[in-house]
Protein backbone atom coordinates (compact mmCIF):
# COMPACT_ATOMS: atom_id res chain seq x y z
CA UNK A 1 0.00 0.00 0.00
CA UNK A 2 1.55 3.57 -0.72
CA UNK A 3 2.18 5.62 1.46
CA UNK A 4 1.49 9.43 1.09
CA UNK A 5 3.05 12.28 2.79
CA UNK A 6 1.60 15.77 2.22
CA UNK A 7 4.46 17.99 3.01
CA UNK A 8 8.41 17.55 2.22
CA UNK A 9 11.01 14.88 3.44
CA UNK A 10 14.55 16.66 3.76
CA UNK A 11 17.22 14.29 4.38
CA UNK A 12 20.07 16.53 2.71
CA UNK A 13 23.32 17.18 4.39
CA UNK A 14 23.20 13.88 7.26
CA UNK A 15 26.13 11.37 5.30
CA UNK A 16 23.79 9.21 4.34
CA UNK A 17 25.60 6.12 1.76
CA UNK A 18 22.23 5.27 1.22
CA UNK A 19 18.64 5.93 1.43
CA UNK A 20 16.15 4.71 3.80
CA UNK A 21 13.47 2.43 1.77
CA UNK A 22 11.07 5.50 0.71
CA UNK A 23 9.97 2.90 -2.58
CA UNK A 24 6.37 2.88 -1.79
CA UNK A 25 5.81 6.24 -0.46
CA UNK A 26 4.41 9.91 -2.50
CA UNK A 27 6.01 12.97 -1.36
CA UNK A 28 3.51 15.78 -2.41
CA UNK A 29 6.07 18.36 -1.45
CA UNK A 30 10.17 18.39 -2.32
CA UNK A 31 12.31 15.54 -1.55
CA UNK A 32 16.41 16.31 -0.43
CA UNK A 33 19.49 13.97 -0.14
CA UNK A 34 21.51 16.34 -1.60
CA UNK A 35 25.18 17.05 -0.07
CA UNK A 36 25.93 13.17 1.01
CA UNK A 37 27.59 10.27 -0.37
CA UNK A 38 25.31 8.72 -2.07
CA UNK A 39 26.05 5.86 -5.54
CA UNK A 40 22.90 5.08 -5.79
CA UNK A 41 18.72 6.85 -5.68
CA UNK A 42 17.97 3.07 -4.66
CA UNK A 43 15.08 3.60 -2.20
CA UNK A 44 13.81 6.88 -3.21
CA UNK A 45 10.23 7.99 -3.07
CA UNK A 46 8.46 6.74 -6.12
CA UNK A 47 6.69 9.81 -7.44
CA UNK A 48 7.75 13.56 -5.73
CA UNK A 49 5.08 16.53 -6.02
CA UNK A 50 5.84 20.19 -6.81
CA UNK A 51 8.67 20.72 -4.70
CA UNK A 52 10.95 18.60 -6.63
CA UNK A 53 13.39 15.95 -6.48
CA UNK A 54 17.22 17.50 -5.46
CA UNK A 55 19.92 14.62 -5.30
CA UNK A 56 22.67 16.96 -6.51
CA UNK A 57 26.18 17.24 -4.71
CA UNK A 58 26.37 13.20 -3.98
CA UNK A 59 28.73 10.57 -5.77
CA UNK A 60 25.65 9.11 -8.03
CA UNK A 61 27.35 6.64 -10.69
CA UNK A 62 23.45 5.84 -11.50
CA UNK A 63 20.41 7.33 -11.61
CA UNK A 64 18.43 3.91 -11.06
CA UNK A 65 15.93 4.21 -8.33
CA UNK A 66 15.44 7.60 -9.04
CA UNK A 67 11.12 8.26 -8.85
CA UNK A 68 10.04 8.34 -12.34
CA UNK A 69 7.30 11.36 -12.30
CA UNK A 70 8.53 14.30 -10.48
CA UNK A 71 6.08 17.47 -10.30
CA UNK A 72 9.00 19.94 -9.91
CA UNK A 73 12.46 20.38 -10.86
CA UNK A 74 14.75 17.67 -11.01
CA UNK A 75 18.43 18.39 -9.35
CA UNK A 76 21.23 15.62 -10.18
CA UNK A 77 23.94 18.06 -11.05
CA UNK A 78 27.68 17.48 -9.49
CA UNK A 79 27.81 13.88 -9.45
CA UNK A 80 30.00 11.20 -11.05
CA UNK A 81 27.33 10.37 -13.76
CA UNK A 82 27.78 9.23 -17.22
CA UNK A 83 24.30 8.68 -18.43
CA UNK A 84 20.96 9.42 -17.41
CA UNK A 85 19.36 5.95 -17.43
CA UNK A 86 16.74 5.43 -14.67
CA UNK A 87 15.98 8.84 -14.33
CA UNK A 88 12.68 10.19 -14.26
CA UNK A 89 10.78 10.32 -17.61
CA UNK A 90 8.24 13.14 -16.50
CA UNK A 91 9.76 16.20 -14.98
CA UNK A 92 7.38 19.26 -14.15
CA UNK A 93 9.93 22.01 -14.32
CA UNK A 94 13.83 22.00 -15.28
CA UNK A 95 15.93 18.63 -15.75
CA UNK A 96 19.75 20.07 -13.98
CA UNK A 97 22.09 17.27 -14.69
CA UNK A 98 25.20 19.98 -15.28
CA UNK A 99 28.75 19.09 -13.76
CA UNK A 100 28.94 15.45 -13.94
CA UNK A 101 31.00 13.24 -16.41
CA UNK A 102 28.04 12.76 -18.63
CA UNK A 103 29.66 11.04 -22.41
CA UNK A 104 25.69 10.12 -22.87
CA UNK A 105 22.01 11.91 -22.68
CA UNK A 106 20.90 8.05 -22.71
CA UNK A 107 18.00 8.02 -20.58
CA UNK A 108 16.80 11.39 -20.55
CA UNK A 109 12.97 12.58 -20.97
CA UNK A 110 11.99 13.41 -24.28
CA UNK A 111 10.16 16.24 -23.42
CA UNK A 112 11.05 18.83 -20.84
CA UNK A 113 8.70 21.46 -19.44
CA UNK A 114 11.05 23.54 -17.76
CA UNK A 115 15.09 24.44 -18.62
CA UNK A 116 17.37 21.68 -19.65
CA UNK A 117 20.91 22.24 -18.49
CA UNK A 118 23.67 19.63 -19.06
CA UNK A 119 26.62 22.46 -19.27
CA UNK A 120 30.31 21.10 -18.25
CA UNK A 121 30.20 16.99 -19.10
CA UNK A 122 32.01 15.39 -21.82
CA UNK A 123 29.49 15.50 -24.42
CA UNK A 124 30.79 14.82 -28.00
CA UNK A 125 27.12 14.98 -29.48
CA UNK A 126 23.65 15.64 -28.34
CA UNK A 127 22.32 12.43 -29.29
CA UNK A 128 19.65 11.31 -26.87
CA UNK A 129 18.78 14.50 -26.12
CA UNK A 130 15.17 15.78 -25.38
CA UNK A 131 13.17 16.26 -28.32
CA UNK A 132 11.74 19.47 -27.29
CA UNK A 133 12.46 21.70 -24.39
CA UNK A 134 9.87 24.22 -23.28
CA UNK A 135 12.35 26.48 -21.92
CA UNK A 136 15.95 27.18 -22.06
CA UNK A 137 18.32 24.39 -23.08
CA UNK A 138 22.18 25.04 -21.79
CA UNK A 139 25.21 22.38 -23.29
CA UNK A 140 28.18 24.38 -22.73
CA UNK A 141 31.32 23.75 -21.30
CA UNK A 142 30.60 20.13 -23.79
CA UNK A 143 33.63 18.85 -26.25
CA UNK A 144 31.00 18.88 -29.07
CA UNK A 145 31.96 17.41 -32.30
CA UNK A 146 28.47 16.42 -33.35
CA UNK A 147 25.03 18.21 -33.20
CA UNK A 148 23.57 15.10 -33.82
CA UNK A 149 20.33 14.35 -31.21
CA UNK A 150 19.84 17.91 -31.05
CA UNK A 151 16.86 19.12 -29.77
CA UNK A 152 14.21 19.96 -32.68
CA UNK A 153 12.38 23.19 -30.62
CA UNK A 154 13.63 25.08 -28.00
CA UNK A 155 11.18 27.44 -26.32
CA UNK A 156 13.72 29.72 -24.54
CA UNK A 157 17.05 30.59 -25.06
CA UNK A 158 20.00 27.88 -26.35
CA UNK A 159 23.58 28.70 -24.96
CA UNK A 160 26.57 26.75 -26.59
CA UNK A 161 30.51 26.61 -25.85
CA UNK A 162 32.11 29.69 -27.70
CA UNK A 163 35.36 26.92 -28.87
CA UNK A 164 32.85 25.45 -31.28
CA UNK A 165 31.54 28.70 -32.96
CA UNK A 166 33.23 28.30 -36.26
CA UNK A 167 32.13 24.36 -36.47
CA UNK A 168 28.55 25.01 -35.76
CA UNK A 169 27.73 28.77 -37.19
CA UNK A 170 24.13 30.07 -35.81
CA UNK A 171 22.63 29.39 -39.32
CA UNK A 172 23.21 25.99 -39.20
CA UNK A 173 21.85 25.42 -35.88
CA UNK A 174 19.05 26.92 -36.32
CA UNK A 175 18.91 25.09 -39.37
CA UNK A 176 18.49 21.39 -36.97
CA UNK A 177 16.68 23.72 -34.07
CA UNK A 178 13.81 25.99 -34.04
CA UNK A 179 14.83 28.38 -31.13
CA UNK A 180 12.31 30.79 -29.99
CA UNK A 181 14.76 32.69 -27.69
CA UNK A 182 18.57 34.21 -28.70
CA UNK A 183 20.97 31.58 -29.52
CA UNK A 184 24.42 32.14 -27.28
CA UNK A 185 27.95 31.37 -27.16
CA UNK A 186 28.94 31.34 -24.15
Amino acid sequence: MRKIIDGNINLANLHLTELFDLSDVEVKGFFHCNNNYLTSLKGAPKTVGAGGLYCFDNHLTSLAGASQTIGGDFYCNKNDLTNLVGGPQTVKRGYYCHTNNLTSLEGAPKIILGIFHCHKNKLTSLKDAPLHVNRDFSCNGNPLTSLEGIPKTVGGNFFISKEVKDKFPKEYIRSLCEIRGYLEYV
